[in-house]
């Protein structure tokens, strides 16, 4: 029985280890996300398969939250459960579609894109809550002996949501570090991302380790979000220095993407932010603004005066274009043209181009794109699926018994937010690693509101910062 616990407790670091080195992967390279969702899989499917074996899984002071197996407490509301289930029938269905001619391609991007999200989705809904903390490990062995305990026993004893997104935190420190290199040395300088007519002051424009800068305002969008939403409940003054910091280069990076509707949605966090959840950070909202501003220079301001000439500018002009197509898409096709069909589809519609040789993958709108493509009951159980998510983070954000869960449900709140705005006039969930983030984001927000109702009650140096530990 020992030795079994043993092996039980060795297959779960592994896979806690897996789990957040996909988080990790998910901030850097899509190959390396690809492999290591395949590995984890594997791993996750091994440790299942051994569970059921065993009848049981582990015993209950290695499974962190409640009793293990079929006793474990419920992650997924059943609603919520229903509606994402129905989402990824209609997306499967949706390569069924009449207008789908390329059934071969679009049923493989279907399952190599939803696979991924299925496997995080599944991975850390079916072991998130083995790995809540420290009775993962069976003993308190986070003591120094000095009164204290170091970073790598705090951070092992941290509930699993908290790791990720500290992890998720630290890489996303290299990502801001790799676009201000760029920003100085190099980035996206070719006539796809910089219209040189319409901003003779634009050099470049960074996008790190992401596709493009539009993207990777995406991603700047969801790390300020989280960082803005542990801020709000940090009392640790040197940490909260540090998450101001952290907000400031991800707000400058994010001037140097110069993504205009991604500026507009960071505009719209900080907004909320400040009015919602800190009203004492006005004063350092305009002051960080300002700041923004000068450091930027006048490219900047060059590159939000082509709004009040949006037909002189290229890409305005281009995206406006989209809506219209998409717009007629969606008219023709209400019940969608299948997954990953949107670029075999735009020839037909394209009036803008007149070249059948123009290979346009998505719209450049979320929900024109989510539309189109599943239909419009698949943007409804999008939008559905979404706010039943964004239910659970408002819950956790009026009621969490955890500085850190509140924080999660901040985070996913003002993450939305920023989704949306940009959203607008972007797809960004085009990105398979935006996708896979947005998805292990909102898993994640489910596992915090398990540990919220299943977690120990909090002490009083629980409530002392974030950690909540």
């Amino acid at each position: 029985m020992e030795q079994n616990l043993r092996n039980a407790r060795g297959r779960l670091r592994r896979l806690r280890f897996l789990l957040l080195a996909v988080a990790v992967a998910a901030s850097l390279d899509q190959a390396l996300l690809g492999f290591l969702v395949v590995v984890t899989l594997a791993a996750g499917g091994w440790q299942a398969w051994q569970e059921r074996k065993a009848g049981t899984g582990l015993p209950g002071e290695a499974a962190g939250l409640g009793q293990p197996g079929r006793n474990r407490p419920r992650l997924w509301p059943r609603p919520l459960q229903a509606l994402v289930l129905l989402l990824l029938a209609d997306a499967y269905l949706s390569l069924h579609s009449p207008a789908n001619v390329h059934p071969f391609e679009t049923t493989f991007n279907f399952f190599y894109v939803v696979g991924q999200y299925a496997a995080v989705v599944w991975l850390l809904g079916r072991f998130g809550s083995y790995f809540a903390g420290r009775p993962l490990f069976g003993r308190d062995d986070g003591d120094d002996g000095k009164g204290g305990a170091g970073w790598q026993q705090r951070f092992g004893r941290a509930p699993f949501p908290l790791q990720v997104l500290c992890v998720l935190g630290g890489v996303g420190i290299l990502v801001l570090l790799g676009g201000g290199w760029q920003h100085f040395f190099g980035g996206a300088t070719d006539s796809l991302w910089v219209d040189k007519e319409a901003n003779p002051l634009l050099r470049n424009r960074v996008y790190s380790t992401w596709s493009n800068p539009n993207i990777f305002g995406g991603y700047l969008c969801a790390l300020a979000a989280y960082g803005m939403a542990f801020l709000s409940v940090e009392t640790d003054r040197r940490r909260r220095w540090g998450l101001f910091a952290f907000l400031l280069a991800a707000l400058l990076c994010l001037v140097y993407t110069f993504s205009r509707g991604f500026w507009a949605a960071m505009a719209a966090e900080l907004i909320v932010f400040v009015l919602c959840f800190y009203r004492k950070g006005i004063p350092y909202l305009v002051g960080t603004a300002a700041a923004a501003a000068v450091l930027a220079g006048p490219a900047v301001w060059q590159r939000l005066a082509t709004l009040r000439h949006i037909a002189s500018d290229s890409s305005a002009a281009m995206r406006l274009a989209y809506l219209d197509i998409a717009a007629a898409i969606v008219k023709d096709h209400p019940l969608g043209i299948g997954w990953s069909n949107y670029r075999y589809v735009f020839p037909e519609y394209d009036y803008y181009f007149r070249n059948p040789d123009v290979i346009m993958y998505h719209c450049h709108n979320l929900f024109l794109n989510v539309a189109a493509e599943l239909g419009v009951q698949g943007l409804g159980l999008f939008l559905a699926v979404w706010l039943g998510f964004l239910l659970v983070a408002w819950r956790l954000h009026r009621s969490g018994r955890f500085p850190w869960v509140r924080a999660l449900g901040r985070g996913y709140l003002l993450l939305s937010l920023g989704m949306c705005v940009g959203g607008i006039g972007d797809h960004v969930f085009f990105n398979v690693r935006l996708g896979v983030l947005f998805w292990l984001l909102s898993v994640l927000l489910l596992l915090g509101r398990q540990y919220n109702q299943y977690g120990p009650e909090p002490g009083p140096a629980r409530e002392t910062g974030p950690r909540g530990l």
